[in-house]
């Protein structure tokens, strides 16, 4: 009986050494790829940024047009494809990386022009739903005819996706998202919506 209980006891604490450095590495994993796609940006580096782009997933492109926001698929990015809607990069180039900070996102002030604090930041204890929002906005308001279907792989996409935001000391911005997908983290959405003031 003795010897069954140091087993288990042995065992359980070799599962929980194993549970820890496998959440370590993730996290490690999390902090590495947010400064290389921050760098891959700011350099207007394509190709540093694809490495982080799923070949079957590809990337979503948030932008507005009109006072309709919208997205776009893409199976990569580019800097020079005059096709990619272009505002989705240009306050990036040249945007500094800073100490990632697990607290509350920034938000923007339509009126300031402003984020309400410069920094990078990840909210790890709220999920964002913007993509599955924004399709259940254009059903209701275009109306459009996405599906339930397409509506709910996004959802679950945002499940497994943290949001990042970078409002850096000379007041450039990028917010993309991060998606745990097959044990790695994929750039799968970019949002330039939430600075986007225009009607």
């Amino acid at each position: 009986m003795l010897r069954r209980t140091k087993f288990l006891t042995t065992l359980f604490f070799v599962a929980v050494f194993h549970l820890f450095n496998q959440s370590n590495s993730k996290e490690q994993q999390f902090k590495v790829t947010v400064q290389q796609i921050i760098d891959g940006f700011s350099k207007q580096d394509s190709s540093k940024i694809s490495k982080f782009i799923d070949k079957k997933q590809g990337v979503y492109l948030l932008h507005r047009i009109g006072v309709f926001d919208t997205y776009e698929h893409f199976k990569t990015i580019t800097f020079s494809n005059s096709t990619y809607p272009k505002i989705l990069f240009t306050s990036s180039k040249g945007i500094r990386y800073d100490t990632l900070q697990y607290a509350a996102w920034p938000a923007f002030d339509c009126g300031k022009e402003l984020w309400s604090k410069k920094g990078l930041f990840v909210d790890t204890t709220r999920t964002d739903h913007i993509v599955s929002e924004i399709c259940k906005s254009r059903n209701e308001l275009r109306p459009d005819t996405i599906s339930v279907k397409t509506i709910q792989f996004f959802y679950n996409l945002e499940n497994k996706s943290r949001r990042i935001v970078l409002n850096d000391a000379n007041e450039k911005d990028l917010v993309f998202y991060l998606s745990y997908l097959n044990g790695k983290w994929y750039l799968t959405i970019i949002d330039s919506v939430s600075s986007d003031c225009s009607v």
